[in-house]
């Protein structure tokens, strides 16, 4: 083991452990795995709320940690973040997961750290400037290909962007929404770009993604795979398997371009320039195991979703499904978060769609010859599909608004589902508001 005062050089983060006799899905097992295996002492350590999939702990670390960070800057560390994997999800151990999310997500984060995107500038270091808002990953220091278990440089307390929009209601929230959406839209319109490039090609690079089958599958079922047995129990009679079918096959099948795979509300986190700063410092994306080629229309469809939920459930039960589930911090929702979610719907999809169109004659060049054309990334038809199957089903499982509301919202779903499965015309996605906006 080596020692916590130690250089060592971020860029070689994976190493390879016997298998751990302890228990890693718990604060002991990953303390004693940590002063076992690890360069990372740690005196503490708690687990963090929040997650579905993972087990997340934060370690406050007995002496400083000293390494090269990813700029080749020389940082230290007092605590960090750890992320512990397994063959199923840390909220339901019946759900299973393929572990090779967690070689995807190394190989996405190395990847995409080096690409030159909107607003985007790689990996988030303590010598980076962040004067102006910009979207960083987090830095990844070690990682335990046995055993599952990766650690991160910690962040800090910030909130998500679900949390930030939810805790600041007024106009405040609406105009931060307004901002984060413009910004991410951009940054995703500009990975599908890329993404979509790369795959005209004969290049290699997006492979081990092409082979992120459990990924795939997992995406699939989470929503598509559940809609069925929803629209059973509110007694909405249609096609189901054909409507499924198609969707499904647009996440197993399609390789569109490569997908961040799990792009929602809750896997970024915001930083304000000061603690009663309404000036974004920058947003972190975090979780990027499901990454893999697909359909950009699914991503889209998931950060809208989320955003649409904002939107409709403005009303908080006192006992909602995902406070008592995961344990996470639901505060009060009200009319100004409805307009907070209704403006980062609209800012994320328009400017999404605004910055595929300024390169579509770019793209078209590059698609000449090639069946699959750039404007199938601007598919409303596809986008309003999977919102609909992931609010029917997630926002059903993990609403924190009340019995009606909920109901209200699945029902117009799962008719919105039936309704668009039928329709042939090609639609510019902010169409997609046309459909959504007095449902």
């Amino acid at each position: 083991m080596a020692s916590s005062a130690t250089i060592t050089d971020s860029s070689a983060v994976e190493r390879v452990f016997p298998v751990s006799e302890h228990d890693l899905s718990t604060n002991e097992g990953i303390y004693a795995y940590l002063n076992q295996y690890t360069p990372f002492f740690a005196s503490s350590v708690i687990r963090l709320s929040g997650g579905f999939a993972n087990w997340t702990y934060r370690a406050a670390l007995k002496e400083p940690y000293k390494y090269i960070d990813s700029i080749g800057q020389h940082t230290v560390l007092k605590t960090i973040v750890i992320k512990f994997s397994s063959n199923a999800t840390s909220l339901d151990a019946s759900v299973p997961l393929d572990l090779y999310r967690t070689r995807a997500e190394v190989a996405a984060l190395r990847l995409v750290s080096g690409l030159d995107l909107p607003h985007f500038c790689g990996i988030a270091t303590s010598q980076t400037d962040r004067t102006q808002p910009t979207i960083f990953l987090p830095e990844l220091v070690f990682y335990d290909t046995t055993n599952h278990v990766g650690c991160y440089v910690d962040l800090g307390n910030l909130p998500t962007l679900m949390q930030y929009l939810t805790d600041h209601p007024g106009q405040e929230a609406v105009e931060i929404a307004t901002r984060t959406g413009r910004l991410l839209g951009e940054f995703l319109a500009g990975l599908h770009i890329w993404g979509w490039k790369v795959l005209q090609t004969e290049s290699s690079i997006l492979d081990l993604f092409k082979r992120s089958v459990g990924a795939k599958e997992h995406c699939a079922w989470r929503t598509i795979g559940l809609v069925e047995g929803v629209a059973k129990e509110y007694q909405i009679e249609a096609d189901w398997e054909k409507i499924t079918n198609t969707l499904k096959r647009e996440v197993l099948d399609v390789e569109q371009t490569f997908n961040m795979g799990d792009f929602w509300t809750g896997n970024v986190l915001i930083e304000m320039q000061g603690p009663t700063s309404q000036v974004i410092k920058a947003l972190y994306i975090l979780d990027w195991e499901l990454a893999k080629t697909g359909r950009a229309s699914t991503d889209i469809a998931q950060f809208a979703a989320e955003a649409y939920m904002l939107r409709q459930y403005n009303t908080l039960a006192s006992s909602s499904t995902i406070a008592t589930s995961v344990q996470m911090k639901v505060p009060p929702v009200t009319r100004e978060i409805s307009s907070a979610g209704e403006a980062l719907l609209v800012s994320f999809l328009n400017a999404y769609e605004e910055y595929i169109k300024e390169r579509s004659s770019e793209m078209e060049k590059s698609a000449e010859g090639n069946s699959t054309q750039p404007d199938t990334m601007l598919d409303s038809r596809s986008v309003i599909g999977h919102l609909c199957a992931h609010v029917a089903t997630i926002g059903k499982t993990f609403s924190w608004t009340d019995k009606e509301t909920t109901d209200k919202t699945v029902r117009t779903m799962l008719q919105l589902l039936i309704t668009n499965d039928q329709e042939s015309t090609k639609k510019s996605l902010k169409e997609v508001l046309t459909s959504l906006k007095d449902e």
